[in-house]
């Protein structure tokens, strides 16, 4: 076999995007393989950016654009990343395989890009399905066939049956109100997302490899119970980002004067919007914490920010707060002065926490978040989650109730710093997730 060539195809959002930037800058950097990375348009400076400020990737890791989809949720699955992005990479695979000497000889896709397994058989080409987030949610998608059979589910994905349930023996509990397209609140949005997990089921049977972004050691059952994929992750890249807000260095010279393990770090990721009323109890359950706190706010969080906060709140808090409108949120968590972390339970956040052993407070909102938190607080018991009150509003005194319970029981801090280090095992060599990437750059370069 010749050079190979990887051409990676992340869903286009945030989320999806940065994991599989940490791989393919570990494909080039460690491994000498060549990577095409497709992008659309609105995001190609940024990810130009991220690569140009780390060890000179955008000279090493291509990039080619394809035109953006639709801003909405609801017709960029539809519209964009099912309907015109095959045709789109279809097209880009046969421009560099009829011009260039080194051609394509493998897709790495995102687990939502069912496509993209059928375009590689068609195309003769090595496939293999990357999830960013955990795997019980692939194995979630694998199971829907039997959770209509059962009952659990309509074929159109509503949900008939509300108990608890497991998806294998060894796996812990879920609530079928948390499947991923459940919870996203838009029914059409809903319905779509659904069609395109259980399309992407052919996919995962279709594919050389199903690699995924988590580790053995955080969901032992549900590596065993399909043990087709194989866990990669942490997957840490050098500090890359994909964000395009400017990230405002000044938290962490601030963070340097706090006392050690002192501060709530909260930020709820790129897409997390809260309304008038979530904001404001968020506001007084921090001010009510008395202690020091760093909360990220992006200036479309919620409407009318000027005037979102409670009188006299910044006053109040003075210095004690600091508020900023994006941070360089992996150094963020690695400073000693951190104590806790409140936060929407993103997967990629959840993993730079667990990296750095910080206890969590978890504030999900929707698809895989609900999920994430269920490991955190039954499972690995590093984190607790909030109730919410008959208008499903998270109170202030719900916030200082549990940031107490947090800090003050030593279990969490414990059980935190026990995750951090068998995370870093994992990535260490010789561990389950080193040996299982390093298989497959063999067989990549074979």
């Amino acid at each position: 076999m010749g050079n190979p060539h990887v051409l990676v195809i992340p869903f286009p959002a945030h989320g999806h995007i940065t994991p599989l930037l940490e791989l393919s800058q570990c494909l080039v950097l460690k491994h000498g393989i060549k990577i095409t990375f497709v992008i659309t348009d609105d995001n190609r400076e940024r990810v130009m950016h991220s690569l140009a400020t780390n060890d000179g990737l955008d000279n090493q890791i291509r990039l080619v654009s394809i035109p953006a989809g639709p801003k909405s949720q609801e017709t960029m699955f539809e519209e964009h990343a099912f309907s015109s992005m095959p045709g789109k990479v279809k097209q880009i695979i046969e421009e560099i395989n009829a011009s260039d000497n080194d051609n394509i000889t493998c897709i790495v896709a995102d687990f939502l890009l069912g496509w993209g397994m059928q375009l590689a058989v068609e195309k003769g080409i090595r496939g293999v399905v990357f999830s960013g987030n955990m795997a019980a949610g692939l194995v979630l998608i694998s199971k829907i066939p039997k959770l209509i059979d059962d009952g659990i589910i309509d074929k159109d994905g509503n949900i008939t049956k509300k108990q608890m349930l497991k998806l294998s023996p060894s796996m812990p509990s879920m609530s079928p109100s948390h499947f991923p397209w459940a919870s996203l609140g838009i029914p059409k949005l809903q319905k779509l997302f659904f069609e395109f997990a259980s399309k992407n089921n052919k996919s995962l049977e279709l594919a050389d490899w199903v690699l995924c972004n988590s580790a053995h050691e955080l969901e032992p059952a549900t590596f065993d119970t399909e043990p087709k994929i194989r866990p990669i992750g942490p997957l840490l890249g050098n500090n890359l980002s994909t964000n395009s807000r400017p990230e405002d260095s000044i938290c962490l010279k601030w963070l340097d004067q706090q006392p050690l393990q002192s501060v709530i770090y909260v930020a709820f990721g790129t897409t997390t919007f809260l309304n008038q009323t979530e904001f404001e109890e968020l506001a007084m359950g921090l001010e009510l914490c008395n202690r020091p706190f760093l909360w990220v706010v992006r200036s479309d969080i919620t409407p009318n920010l000027k005037d979102a906060y409670p009188d006299g709140f910044q006053e109040r808090v003075g210095s004690r707060g600091l508020i900023v409108s994006w941070s360089p949120q992996k150094l963020v968590l690695e400073h000693p002065s951190i104590a806790c972390f409140l936060f929407h339970c993103g997967w990629n956040s959840v993993l730079e926490a667990l990296s750095n052993g910080i206890p969590l407070l978890c504030w999900p909102t929707f698809a895989d978040q609900f999920q994430n938190e269920n490991y955190i607080c039954n499972v690995w018991k590093n984190g607790l989650g909030f109730n919410r009150d008959d208008e499903k509003i998270v109170t202030r005194e719900d916030i200082k109730n549990k940031v107490e319970e947090l800090l003050n029981n030593e279990m969490y801090k414990a059980n935190a710093l026990d995750l951090k280090e068998k995370l870093m095992n994992s990535i260490k060599e010789s561990g389950c997730s080193y040996t299982n990437l390093n298989s497959f750059v063999e067989w990549v370069k074979t």
